[in-house]
């Protein structure tokens, strides 16, 4: 089990558990109006940050590449009375419209094992599921919009920063937190 606040969420071993990058978005996903907001979280796995959403009002939309995540997901949100509508879909490939809030804890890591898990397996950069998202996040912001994406130091934090801004996105760093091997780094960004 995994708890924070009044919340309690199964977390299957198969299922990436909330750790310091989830508890960093979650601290970032508090400092925001959320409350009467679209949003959207892309690999929700657990469902742990869009739960924290709905339970402020949100109406989220949630999605993951995983059909047992999205199952797991959905479980933990009915065990937390969260209004939330869940997607099985590979990043926005099912998704339709505009958020007034997309939030991404990608798959950061680079990596060089095939035998990865996914959701740790960010590609030999740690960018290539990153690059992917930024390209299919274009045109999916309402006016005042917002993605919280969270990278590592491990990744590359100023070549996100540039293939962000290649892809129209103005971002800026909003929350920072070193633990023992990396940087966690949650940047915002603007279309």
């Amino acid at each position: 089990m995994f708890y924070y606040g009044d919340m309690g969420l199964e977390v299957p071993e198969n299922i990436y558990y909330p750790r310091e990058d989830s508890l960093l978005l979650a601290k970032s996903l508090e400092r925001l109006e959320r409350k009467g907001k679209k949003c959207l979280e892309i690999g929700c796995g657990s469902g742990f940050l869009s739960i924290l959403m709905a339970k402020e009002g949100a109406k989220v939309s949630a999605t993951d590449i995983s059909e047992h995540a999205v199952a797991v997901a959905m479980e933990n949100a009915r065990h937390n009375k969260a209004d939330i509508e869940f997607f099985f879909s590979d990043l926005f490939e099912k998704i339709t419209g505009t958020f007034d809030l997309i939030v991404f804890n990608p798959p950061y890591l680079p990596v060089d094992d095939e035998y990865t898990h996914e959701s740790y397996d960010g590609g030999k950069t740690g960018r290539a599921v990153i690059g992917r998202f930024l390209e299919g996040a274009k045109g999916r912001l309402t006016e005042n919009g917002k993605i919280l994406l969270l990278i590592s130091s491990l990744t590359g934090e100023k070549e996100v920063i540039e293939f962000a801004e290649s892809c129209g996105f103005t971002p800026e760093v909003l929350a920072r937190e070193k633990i023992d091997w990396e940087e966690l780094i949650v940047l915002g960004l603007r279309g």
